[in-house]
């Protein structure tokens, strides 16, 4: 069987997507991905991350530590919420092991998560009859859409202990068997939705010209070449773009302050 691209090769259409309707009604079946007794555990081409200290891997840091942070449900939901974060700590919790698979090709196992299971946000806000999607909000416009069906843990303890700040802390949404850059990190609202709506990274991608990552990829049926490949083109874009945003601000007549 041929592995899918890093990114979709044909005009994206999100809202007509076979694969992404697909994950929607697989949901239950892909949350074997991501739990110790899966095999093979470490994706094919993977690398273990052999370190003792838990590697913490974002492109952007978080900003000041939020003091009156909330957790919000919106868009297509009969009871919208609203809670601070004793509120949401106090909130039925689980406490599972799920191993974590960076994009950029690193595994890091036996994390185990303390955190609120989305099946009980979803019991509480009450999704409308034609929710197909969660399209999670992180701080900084951080976000990944999933399927509604599949596993899914908002978690604000890790091994124990409280999220630190760079780690995830108010919550970090938890995606087992997906690419790690889905895991938001700093949550502030999940959005439940009936159309696709694409995430952060395909956001930019789009606006780079390039097309999407195709959302049925995951760690084990990516080619890690093109991943490889698809990975030194966002970067360079990446980079571009710093430093346009850098000659942008050596540009400003001196004195000048930025709205």
């Amino acid at each position: 069987m041929r592995h899918l691209p890093l990114y979709n090769r044909q005009a994206p259409n999100p809202l007509a997507s076979k694969a992404i309707n697909g994950l929607h009604s697989i949901g239950i079946l892909l949350a074997k991905r991501g739990y110790p007794d899966n095999q093979p555990r470490i994706p094919p081409g993977w690398r273990l991350a052999a370190v003792e200290k838990w590697p913490i891997n974002t492109m952007h840091g978080p900003g000041l530590r939020p003091a009156d942070w909330r957790f919000e449900t919106a868009g297509d939901v009969k009871k919208p919420l609203s809670l601070d974060y004793d509120e949401f700590v106090r909130l039925p919790h689980i406490t599972k092991k799920f191993d974590h698979h960076c994009i950029d090709g690193w595994s890091y196992l036996g994390n185990e998560w303390t955190g609120v299971d989305m099946s009980t946000i979803i019991e509480m806000t009450r999704p409308d009859a034609g929710v197909k999607y969660v399209h999670v909000e992180g701080e900084m416009g951080y976000s990944a859409t999933l399927a509604l069906g599949q596993e899914l843990m908002l978690a604000f303890k890790r091994n124990g202990e409280t999220l630190p700040r760079a780690g995830g802390w108010p919550a970090r949404l938890v995606a087992p068997g997906e690419f790690g850059y889905k895991s938001v990190k700093w949550v502030q609202k999940v959005k439940f939705i009936s159309d696709w709506e694409e995430d952060f990274w395909n956001k930019k991608l789009i606006g780079w010209g390039e097309p999407p990552i195709d959302p049925a990829l995951n760690p084990w049926n990516i080619d890690n070449e093109e991943r490889k490949a698809g990975l030194r083109k966002l970067f360079t874009h990446l980079l571009d773009e710093k430093r346009r945003e850098k000659l942008q601000r050596l540009a400003k007549p001196s004195g000048e302050i930025s709205a």
